[in-house]
């Protein structure tokens, strides 16, 4: 069993000598979603499943974290005519994966792309050490045992503890106090897990509204109009909220960090009690470093997903 990457291609290739042929039928989650035939000319067939699966996996968020995943299980069968016809030869090759919302950078050019050992070992499903919390807010941290998420938890008072095995040690760094309320962005991270960044600085939002109009005949049957009847009348007006966000000073170690958040697909923002889903507009990051700039902190503009006047039918 391996634990592989939905966003990245995954590719299973097998040989068999003399197959014309080969047949794989794929299960998701238990239930038989796929089956494809294709005629191996030189033995040999490879077929892409990262993008099937993907398709029964879609990470939700609502202020739980919770270990989202899909089980895989294929079965490539080998015949010795063509689209799967004759007779089979040898035994089927069988293959269980794990599979999770995340992707490999471009460089990992490795045919067999998987994270974590299923057995022996657990890892970090997150890139940085150092996390920045507020003062008094607990929080999680991803980790992967055994094929699931597993999220380990922390309290207000926590400033460092050790996760995964071998373990890997995490410092905490509280934020002070400030006038601005601190802003927790949620999001799908490059190994599909849950991770939070807390933007503390100053925050600005603004409202931009579209509107669709048609110029309205106001003449009465007497030939007279009202001049207080609106000529040009709204059929349509909608409004959409942005905000702009600031970190704190933070260390380089968080760049892989932003540059995840820029490339998620599934991001939401905690407002008071309310979590709201966002999409991160800005498309544009200078990553910082020490050496470079001296002080560490990010700027980024978000959209909530969502209308300002409830149109959900």
């Amino acid at each position: 069993m391996a634990n592989i990457l939905l966003r990245s291609p995954y590719f299973v290739n097998q040989t068999r000598s003399g197959a014309k042929s080969a047949k794989l039928t794929l299960e998701i989650n238990g239930t038989l979603r796929y089956t494809i035939i294709k005629d191996t000319p030189t033995n040999s067939v490879t077929y892409e499943i990262s993008e099937l699966a993907r398709d029964y996996l879609d990470v939700t968020y609502a202020g739980s974290y919770s270990n989202q995943s899909v089980t895989i299980v294929g079965e490539i069968t080998f015949y010795d005519t063509i689209s799967a016809g004759g007779s089979t030869i040898g035994s089927p090759v069988t293959f269980t994966h794990k599979g999770f919302d995340g992707y490999w950078d471009y460089w990992n050019t490795s045919s067999t792309k998987t994270f974590c050992p299923t057995s022996g070992n657990s890892c970090l499903m997150q890139d940085n050490t150092i996390m920045y919390v507020p003062e008094n807010t607990g929080g999680f941290i991803p980790v992967m045992t055994a094929g699931s998420i597993n999220y380990v938890s922390f309290t207000g008072t926590t400033t460092q503890l050790a996760v995964a095995n071998p373990a890997v040690t995490i410092t905490i760094k509280r934020l002070p106090c400030t006038k601005y309320m601190p802003m927790k962005i949620t999001f799908v991270n490059k190994y599909g897990a849950l991770q939070d960044i807390y933007f503390s600085g100053k925050s600005i939002e603004t409202m931009t509204s579209t509107v669709q109009k048609y110029k309205n005949s106001n003449i009465s049957s007497s030939g007279t109009y009202t001049k207080t009847t609106h000529q040009y009348r709204t059929l349509k007006k909608t409004g959409q909220e942005r905000m702009t966000l600031n970190t704190d000073f933070m260390d380089e170690g968080m760049n892989e960090s932003m540059k995840q958040l820029m490339l998620s697909e599934q991001v939401w923002m905690h407002m008071g009690s309310e979590i709201h889903p966002i999409d991160v507009v800005t498309n544009s990051l200078t990553l910082k470093t020490k050496v470079n700039d001296k002080l560490i902190s990010y700027t980024i503009d978000v959209e909530h997903a969502h209308e300002h006047i409830d149109r959900v039918r």
